[in-house]
């Protein structure tokens, strides 16, 4: 039996966690529209402009003219994504024009991060980036330690964002978030971290004893996050949702 919206929030805001936070329309410049394959509309006022993956783009108004830059190369690809960016810039005589976007995934959700709100910096899974407006700058953080590159789910480079702006991330599965005091710790299985803030620190914790780690579901180790900082997990990342088609554990009706 499920239970109503109201009562489903106060449960999951018991354990500490949050629903993922979208500010109304009337607050900020976009609206975003749906539950699965979300689409994100933007308002963007003459002279402004929003950044994009390629391939992003649902529908534009009069005005909105797309313009394409190279971001550079080795940065960007080690992160997950493209070296092009498509600027989408109103220069139409209309005070307001709109652009929609959505991600390039199936089944994506678009994830809005006001960068100031994160003191700046934030560390997401490789591709997580979809769009931006406003200062957002896309790049790497590297993570040399050999146990953690290899089991903590976001390898050896990572993704990251740095900027006063927002950047809009793409997700997959339903979206929580958890703002961790200083020093407190949660344990998220390594699948699950979508992003988290710099000043987090990632590491990671066996998952019980020898039957735990073989049987158990959750593999030799979990990952553990500790504050200050946001945290975002997904309850399921592109991979094993790719691995799920393949395996034909989705059957279509």
């Amino acid at each position: 039996m499920s239970l109503p919206p109201e009562d489903e929030i106060v449960v999951l805001q018991s354990t500490g966690w949050n629903k993922l936070d979208i500010p109304p329309p009337q607050e900020t410049n976009f609206a975003i529209t749906g539950y699965e394959s979300q689409v994100i509309t933007l308002a963007l006022q003459t002279g402004e402009g929003v950044k994009a993956e390629p391939g992003t783009m649902m529908f534009m108004t009069g005005g909105m003219r797309p313009v394409v830059t190279y971001e550079g190369c080795c940065g960007r690809c080690c992160s997950g994504e493209a070296c092009y960016v498509v600027n989408y810039v109103n220069n139409g005589s209309k005070k307001k024009s709109y652009v929609a976007l959505t991600p390039n995934f199936p089944t994506s959700k678009v994830v809005p991060i006001n960068m100031s709100n994160v003191g700046g910096a934030l560390i997401t899974q490789q591709g997580a980036y979809m769009a931006s407006s406003g200062d957002v700058s896309v790049g790497v953080s590297f993570d040399c330690n050999f146990v953690r590159c290899c089991c903590g789910g976001l390898g050896l480079v990572r993704q990251k964002l740095t900027g006063t702006g927002t950047a809009f991330l793409a997700a997959t599965g339903t979206i929580v978030t958890k703002t961790l005091q200083a020093g407190e710790t949660i344990l998220v299985d390594t699948n699950c971290v979508l992003a988290f803030s710099e000043t987090c620190k990632l590491d990671l914790r066996r998952a019980g004893g020898i039957l735990g780690m073989l049987g158990g579901g959750e593999g030799i180790f979990n990952t553990t996050l500790t504050g200050p900082g946001l945290v975002v997990v997904q309850s399921m990342n592109q991979q094993i949702f790719l691995q799920a088609l393949t395996a034909n554990k989705i059957v279509r009706r």
